[in-house]
């Protein structure tokens, strides 16, 4: 009996812990920092052809995107759009990552990365066209 009730606490603690893991997220999101100046970033842009206010991640942290813009916080840098929120509201975006152009970023219409997307190659600029003010996610590939 002694043995059945120490199998079943442990069990009981294994499924709390798998539960919390389950929801916690993979890696903590960088902060916005409001500038695309990082040695390996992702910005999104206010406005088109990158312009306007910035949204700013530094993807050296291990950060490697939003499930949910809503959690993305705001536009930072100074100009057009500062203050407005990340969702649904970038016209362009930036992947930095000098000395690697390899991969891309994949911005989707819908949160949890689904729906229509658009791809920003890595050492470049992209106007956003499927996901043009509809950006719910972003996920790095590669």
């Amino acid at each position: 009996m002694k043995r059945r009730r120490i199998l079943t606490t442990l069990l009981l603690a294994g499924t709390a812990a798998t539960a919390t893991l389950a929801v916690a997220p993979a890696a903590q999101a960088a902060p916005n920092n409001g500038n695309c100046r990082g040695a390996r970033a992702f910005c999104f842009w206010y406005n088109s052809n990158q312009s306007g206010s910035v949204a700013g991640w530094d993807l050296l942290t291990g950060f490697r995107g939003f499930e949910d813009l809503a959690y993305a916080g705001a536009f930072q840098g100074p100009g057009n759009g500062q203050g407005v929120a990340v969702k649904n509201n970038a016209a362009s975006a930036t992947y930095q990552f000098p000395g690697n152009c390899y991969g891309y970023v994949r911005v989707y219409y819908n949160s949890g990365w689904s729906g229509p997307w658009d791809d920003v190659p890595a050492c470049g600029n992209a106007n956003l066209v499927k996901t043009k003010n509809n950006n719910a996610s972003f996920l790095v590939i590669g």
